[in-house]
């Protein structure tokens, strides 16, 4: 792992009725092209536990998604590079700006800090997460 965020305590988006969730961001280096690694992402997430068919943006035990993949823009199926709601969740953007918070976004040409001061999500709140390990 090239470097990673704290945690963060995060409101839920979307389905507002439901516990809060856990977020954070990992920057890593891979010789996965990106269907590749978004394939290996997924079945991660199935030997956590995560079955398909769990209500979107509801209550789930593991959330792995690609944010960036270098400078490229890639739409095939469900894989979209850059995430195409990334700038519009503060619970993306808070983790993100502590790994690379002068990464530019390839579509938008603005830093992750930008978008993250631009971002009008009403004060979603995300909160250093505290664990008791």
């Amino acid at each position: 792992m090239d470097a990673q965020s704290p945690l963060y305590e995060t409101e839920p988006v979307y389905l507002e009725r439901q516990d809060w969730f856990v977020n954070g961001v990992a920057r890593i280096r891979t010789d996965l092209e990106p269907e590749a690694l978004f394939a290996r992402l997924k079945e991660i997430e199935h030997a956590m536990g995560r079955r398909p068919g769990e209500a979107r943006f509801g209550p789930r035990i593991l959330d792995l998604d690609i944010l960036f993949y270098d400078e490229r823009v890639l739409r095939k199926g469900s894989l979209e590079v850059p995430h195409p709601r990334l700038h519009e969740r503060r619970f993306v953007l808070e983790p993100l700006c502590n790994v690379a918070p002068e990464l530019v976004h390839p579509v938008f040409g603005q830093t992750v800090q930008s978008l993250l001061s631009d971002l009008k999500d009403g004060g979603k709140k995300v909160t250093l997460y505290k664990c008791d390990y």
